[in-house]
């Protein structure tokens, strides 16, 4: 499986859908493609070597005993070079070459040399021939005549054939651990990057700190346990960043089952393995064993698609952050979106600027190759590193097989022999390589299993100990495997194809050609525990067998094995097929990759979830997988043996260092492997550096444009005119103590282009020690120079040192080239808007759209949670296609038309799209183009895909006012009486008013004027200032912000007159106030102005109540963080002052500051009402200047204090629920059975369930209950008062509430669902899969809707497998799971 992680991004021409963050930047094992679980090598008949290299003269191995008499098999190896070389030499315009390694001449020396061994009298028989990867042939021949076939002329090389074995890393001496089994780790990619060297020489990565920004980690590998130090889980937002159990379909909630997550521990293996685990034959070795691991979990279950992992750009930047606040040295991201390539997106500054602040940045650079253009952010970070992927040396087998059709009648049986069918050998199982032995060499009875699906092998008979025959596709590879291997095979045969669709049903095309599926798969998983030998044949022979079956109904197969297996080791360093190609999507076509490394598969940890359980086995917890998610790891670990060595240098050093020594694959240009493949040794060893010097703009992380120097090792000139010149300033580094001189010069890749040149500026580059000496290249481009790209090194060699190189590339033309995704050079005006003052307050959108076959596009605003929140522009041709060229929207100012959670737009009455604003805050914009017929779907293409472009950008919005906006300072309204300060302009909108202003408000800021007086700093605006305020919405929904200029005053208290309060009354529908002050503020609905009476001003408050302190410690273990903060809102006249009454229906925001850092889900707020302390659910978020804002959203107004009292709970490990226990225990919101036990599969009673809602949601009533069984002096009598005010309980007949009872499952889900419609949020559907429960006639007409609603919003699930069991008491856990799923949903909670 390649592995990594991508943006899935939604097709918005249907449905303005999700964005998602998909885990996988590994190649997964998805039906039909090209790589399949841990791929060794796409190309099996590629770049192979025989086990042993051959010498100058001929050799012989010295394992064959040249005495003997007995007969022996060996590898016979020519001088001649394999065709596979020919076909390299041709394409690269090796003509000489080219026509000696042809299959002809191949086979003519194998003849000379065969013919030749015949006239000598040498008894030998030819069992295999090779002319593609090898020139030789494999032979039976007594030993004691091999050294006479030595003799003959062309003979290079004689192997004994022999069976591999893993190569044992050197592991403790002691007399103890010679006596155990030394366990096995995977050293060819090690030794590849000569991480082996780093080692000797001292070098582990000890005393550096690595962040893996992945899916977590299994901290309790014992491959991993010690070198695990912390982290954080960004996706569920507490200190645990493990990894996610898997699921089957019985337990899943959601049915569809889940694998769980597991690629941050197999990276994390790669990165510090510790090579501890003694309990089983295999042990991981890292690159840097002596670093310590830092996990940041920011992918998870998606609930979109549950059987996948995702996470947000949001997530992903958290994860960042908190890497460089860790002071991480080196962080690692294996994910990405192949789709967004944009050098500017969010995750690409957050990447710039964490190499600006010091961390080496390592990122994969994804799987969508092969083909230009194909990387996607954030390796597109112009300051990160980005890695793709190679193979490395590895063990491949092959042979053939005789098939033999038997026909059974009433009488006789007949066999008719089908020739020989030749095979590679795609997956064998771990140190089971023995295949003769496993297989056998006697006939074997063939099953055939259609696809390999579970339901092809439900009505065959005699699977156990034959071998299973399927076709590719529908089913990963794995999955095939594993179901033969379940049902007893001895072996699987996959032959190449494609699944049809007959109707409802999936079957084997069993056509006798395929494009593209004729020939073998060519794809390898490699050993694993989990594998058994499958073979892999060509199609159109795979599936003649298959036909032949079909055409002899009752007849069947045997397959007869010999005993050659044929073992080879490839070269390695060949590019995975999957890796992704630059070059980057920016004006100089940037060189990326800015290297390779191994990535193809590769063996590390993986997770066995032992967290919390005894006993848990480890001795298996290995895979082998591939993707640059697996190359990048190899990298990360360089980096810190780099820094070990070099504690000085910057990320630029430590790139340049890798990408100057890299070794290139001379097959391969630039844009495909960047500098080559990573060589740790040289790049330590090296004293000097060459880099070139680039300016660019990147965007900072509040988007502003900030000029820096990129110190790149790479070089690309971008667009070049013929007949012009340019220059790359360059830069020698010289970083050791001694003077270095070099000779420098430019090589050419491929071939030397005619009239075109790169030179030198001096021939000789020498520095002083510690010094750095410029130079530059010299690009010349003549007249006649053809249109295209071109690409060469800079090469720098000195005596005793490694040479040292730098990729550049030129694309000569007038305009940059067209790339393959339809739209390109998407480009704003500004990156950072201001809606509100008289500069930047919008920006325009530009784009190139180069496809040919669109007539509709659509430009969407994005948020960071990778939410589709509306659209600016839409476009649409009925009569004909988009003209290809320069389009634009103009004047983008934060405004925007919203849709759904469905992805469909709102409208007004009158049928037009609503307008609504943005917030402060980072948003993308996403460009998509297609062909579409009137009702709206997109058209197939002649190629059967949809026709769909996109591309993507983002920008800033910040609403607040310039400071020099002057403004009316007129109108009427009494005040305070001391003499008020001058209005100022609106202040900026702190966090603490951002926090409560919904999105889509048009944000409309009110001048303001404060008095001080008695600790009271009173706020007022005049009548025009609030009239011009509300008037600057129009129409739309407004925030009225009114700010309290920074005071000393414990209280603020903004004073609205009477006739104010009309006119705010009369705001546009859905508008609120906002007062915000000293880092607090609260938002007022509007429709809340009509209960006061006509001459009655209003008074709104925030003060702090530190006084009040006291009441909210009583708990023992609890307490205060910060200062207690009061928030009013009092009808005032002369007799006096009333609160202002908040209906159960009416949420207010409110949020206020606490000093330091406190995590989510670490601390919890409680509010006093009527003398009352009770817990609400609340919402903390770390600000930038270290402190925490905390988030309340509840009717009413009181005193909140937030609280810290740690939980720990005994009797929760186990129960599926305890991530949610914990979170609503921290937050206060739920109590334990016991100060230790929760006690999770207890009941709870109807009365327990309806106080614990209606405090989650911060209810209280100043009535009593109206239920003649609730008694007024019950503990629970307020909160079912509260609850039954809201709607939220109807009580069950006769005036009675039943408070003892239970609580049943179907009641759950009905209190529930009237909760979600009293926070007045639209839920989105977040299981797709979820259709209807087995037991669905059981669950009460009065509860069938809210059980479906639920249910598909991800908050209620099946109990036990797909019944729900509605009568079924709920039990603690099962209460905990939902109330924290529907407050995480609601946004109520974090």
């Amino acid at each position: 499986m390649t592995e990594g992680i991508f943006l899935d991004w939604g097709k918005l021409s249907r449905k303005l859908s999700l964005l998602a963050l998909a885990a996988g930047v590994t190649i997964s094992t998805v039906p039909g493609g090209v790589s399949a679980a841990g791929a060794v090598q796409p190309n099996i008949d590629q770049s192979t070597l025989p086990l042993v290299q051959s010498s100058q003269k001929t050799f012989i191995s010295p394992q064959i005993n040249t005495k003997s008499t007995d007969d022996i098999r060996v590898i016979v190896q020519l001088s001649g070079q394999p065709a596979a070389v020919g076909k390299y030499a041709a394409k690269q315009g090796i003509s000489s070459l080219a026509s000696t390694a042809t299959e002809a001449a191949v086979d003519s020396q194998q003849t000379d040399v065969l013919k030749k061994a015949s006239n000598a009298g040498l008894d030998l028989e030819v069992n295999y021939k090779y002319n593609t990867v090898l020139n030789g042939f494999e032979i039976t021949i007594p030993a004691n005549e091999i050294p006479e076939l030595a003799k003959i002329p062309g003979v290079i090389s004689i192997h004994k054939n022999s069976t591999w074995y893993a190569v044992p890393v050197e592991g403790d001496t002691s007399a103890a651990a010679a006596e155990a089994t030394t366990p096995q780790n995977d050293n060819e990619p090690l030794k590849q990057i000569h991480a082996d060297w780093a080692w000797a020489n001292g070098y582990t990565g000890k005393g550096l700190k690595v962040g893996v920004i992945d899916t977590g980690v299994d901290y309790t590998h014992p491959d991993i346990k010690d070198a695990y130090k912390g982290g954080y889980d960004s996706f569920y937002n507490d200190n645990d960043p493990y990894e996610e159990v898997p699921l089957t379909k019985e337990n899943d909630p959601y049915h569809v089952g889940y694998e769980g997550t597991y690629h941050g521990t197999h990276v994390a293996g790669t990165i510090i393995g510790q090579f501890a685990n003694k309990s089983g034959e295999i042990a991981q070795k890292g690159v840097a064993p002596g670093a310590e691991l830092y996990a940041y979990k920011v992918l998870g279950r998606n609930l979109d698609r549950p059987s996948t992992s995702s996470g947000s750009s949001a997530q992903v930047i958290d994860g960042i952050e908190r890497a460089v606040k860790d002071h991480m040295d080196v962080i690692n991201l294996s994910l990405g979106s192949d789709e967004e390539k944009d050098v500017n997106s969010p995750d690409a500054i957050a990447i710039n600027n964490a190499v600006l602040s010091g961390v080496t940045a390592v990122i994969a650079n994804g799987n969508a190759g092969p083909g230009e253009y194909t990387l996607g952010s954030p390796a597109t970070s112009q300051l990160g590193i980005s890695v793709g992927a190679v193979t490395s040396p590895s063990k491949q087998f092959s042979g053939k097989f005789k098939a033999e059709l038997e026909r059974t009648t009433v009488s006789t049986v007949t066999y008719e022999t089908y020739g020989d069918v030749n095979f590679n050998l795609m997956a064998w199982g771990l140190g089971k390589e023995n295949f003769a032995n496993i297989i056998g060499t006697k006939p074997v009875n063939v099953v055939y299993a259609g696809l390999g699906g579970k339901a092809d092998f439900e009505n065959i008979q005699n699977v156990e100990g034959s071998i299973v025959l399927v076709s590719r596709g529908l089913y990963a590879f794995t999955e095939k495997i594993a179901n033969a291997k379940e049902h007893g095979a001895k072996a699987i045969v996959i032959f190449n194809g494609n699944a049809k669709q007959v109707g409802d049903e999936n079957i084997v095309d069993l056509s006798p050609t395929i494009p593209n599926r004729d020939g073998f798969i060519n794809s390898g998983l490699g050993d694993g525990f989990d594998n058994i030998p499958t073979l892999d044949i060509k199609g159109s022979e795979g599936r003649a067998l298959a036909r032949t079956l079909a055409a002899n109904p009752g007849s069947s197969f045997r397959f007869t094995f010999d005993d050659n297996y044929n073992p080879q080791l490839s070269k390695g360093d060949a590019l995975a097929s999957f890796t992704s190609f630059g070059p980057n999507v920016d004006d100089n076509l940037s060189i990326k990759p800015d290297f390779t490394a191994p990535g193809v598969g590769i063996l590390s940890t993986w997770p066995a979830y032992g967290k919390g359980k005894d006993n848990v086995p480890y001795d298996k917890a290995y895979n082998r997988i591939s993707g640059t998610s697996m190359a990048t790891p190899h990298v990360a670990g360089l980096a810190l043996l780099i820094k070990e060595a070099h504690p000085t240098w910057s990320p630029f050093d430590i790139r340049a260092a890798l990408a100057n020594t890299a070794e290139p694959n001379e097959e391969y240009s630039v844009y495909e492997q960047g500098a080559g493949r990573v060589n740790v040794e040289n790049a330590i060893s090296t004293p000097a550096l060459v880099q070139a010097l680039e300016p660019i703009t990147i965007l900072d992380k509040n988007y502003k444009p900030q000029n820096v120097i990129n110190y790149n090792s790479s070089a690309a000139y971008g667009v070049i005119q013929p007949g012009t010149s340019a220059i790359k300033n360059v830069q020698l580094k010289n970083t050791s103590k001694d003077a270095v001189s070099y000779s420098a010069s430019v090589e050419w890749h491929f071939e030397d282009p005619q009239g075109i040149t790169v030179t030198p500026s001096i021939s000789t580059v020498s520095a002083d020690g510690g010094k750095v000496t410029p130079f530059s290249l010299n690009l010349n481009v003549g007249n006649n120079v053809k249109e295209g790209f071109y690409e060469g090194q800079l090469n720098l060699a000195a005596p005793g040192v490694p040479t040292l190189h730098l990729p550049f590339s030129v694309y000569v033309g007038k305009e940059l080239p067209e790339n393959p995704f339809g739209i390109q050079e998407i480009k704003l005006s500004n990156a950072l808007v201001y809606p509100n003052r008289n500069y930047q307050s919008s920006t325009d959108l530009t784009f190139r759209l180069s496809a040919e076959d669109t007539n509709y596009y659509e430009v969407n605003i994005v948020n960071l949670e990778d939410h589709t929140i509306g659209y600016v522009d839409v476009q649409f041709n009925a009569k004909q296609s988009f003209t290809p060229g320069l389009y634009s929207v103009k004047s983008i100012n934060g405004s925007y038309h919203p849709v759904d959670a469905n992805g469909k737009k709102i409208v007004d009455a009158s049928g037009k799209p609503v307008t609504e604003y943005l917030k402060d805050g980072v948003y993308k914009i996403y460009i998509y183009a297609s062909h579409i017929d009137a009702p709206g779907e997109a058209i197939e293409s002649i190629v059967e895909k949809e026709i769909e472009y996109k591309g993507y950008s983002s920008f800033r919005v910040d609403n607040s006012y310039d400071s020099n906006s002057g403004g009316s300072t007129g109108g009427g309204g009494g005040g305070p009486v001391a003499t008020p300060a001058p209005s100022t302009a609106p202040a900026p909108v702190s966090g603490a008013a951002n926090a409560v202003i919904d999105q889509g408000l048009k944000q409309a800021p009110v001048k303001a004027a404060v008095a001080s007086s008695n600790g009271v700093a009173t706020v007022t605006v005049t009548n025009d200032d609030l009239k011009s305020a509300i008037a600057s919405a129009s129409a739309s929904p407004a925030a009225i912000v009114i700010n309290a200029p920074a005071t000393t005053d414990a209280t603020a208290k903004v004073a609205l007159t009477a006739e104010q309060v009309k006119l705010l009354a009369g705001a546009p529908a859905k508008s609120t106030i906002i007062v915000n002050a000293a880092g607090s503020a609260f938002a007022l609905p509007v429709s809340l102005l009509t209960g006061g009476a006509a001459d009655a001003s209003l008074d709104l408050i925030i003060k702090k109540a530190d006084d009040q302190s006291s009441k909210f410690s009583t708990t023992a273990g609890s307490t205060v963080v910060g200062s207690p903060v009061a928030f009013e809102a009092n009808w005032t006249k002369a007799s006096g002052s009333t609160a202002l009454k908040v209906p159960n229906d009416a949420f207010i925001k409110r949020s206020f500051t606490i000093p330091g850092k406190v995590e989510p889900n670490t601390a919890g707020v409680l509010f006093e009402s009527n003398g009352k302390i009770t817990p609400v659910s609340s919402v903390f978020k770390v600000q930038a200047d270290g402190t925490t804002l905390v988030t309340v959203s509840r009717p009413g107004f009181s005193v909140y204090a937030a609280v810290s009292r740690p939980v720990t709970f005994s009797d929760i490990a186990n129960s599926p629920a305890a991530a949610d226990i914990t979170a609503l225990a921290n937050k206060l919101i739920i109590e334990g059975t016991s100060a230790t036990t929760f006690s999770p599969k207890s009941n709870l009673t109807r009365a327990e369930f309806t106080a614990l809602l209606s405090r989650s949601l911060g209810l209280r009533s100043s009535s009593t209950s109206t239920f003649t069984d609730v008694k007024s002096s019950d503990w629970y009598a307020n909160d079912v008062a509260a609850a039954s005010e809201a709607g939220l309980i109807l009580g069950i007949g006769n005036g009675k509430f039943a408070p003892n009872a239970q609580v049943t499952r179907q009641e759950l889900a009905v209190i529930l669902g009237r909760a979600v419609k009293l926070t007045g949020v639209e839920l989105k559907a977040s299981n797709p899969s979820f259709t209807t429960y087995a037991d669905s006639t059981k669950i009460a007409p009065y509860a069938k809707d809210s059980v479906q609603s639920l249910s598909a919003a991800g908050i209620i699930s099946s109990e036990v497998g797909s019944n729900f069991n509605p009568t079924t008491a709920a039990t603690r856990e099962t209460v905990a799971a939902t109330l924290h799923q529907l407050l995480s949903k609601t946004g109520l909670i974090d």
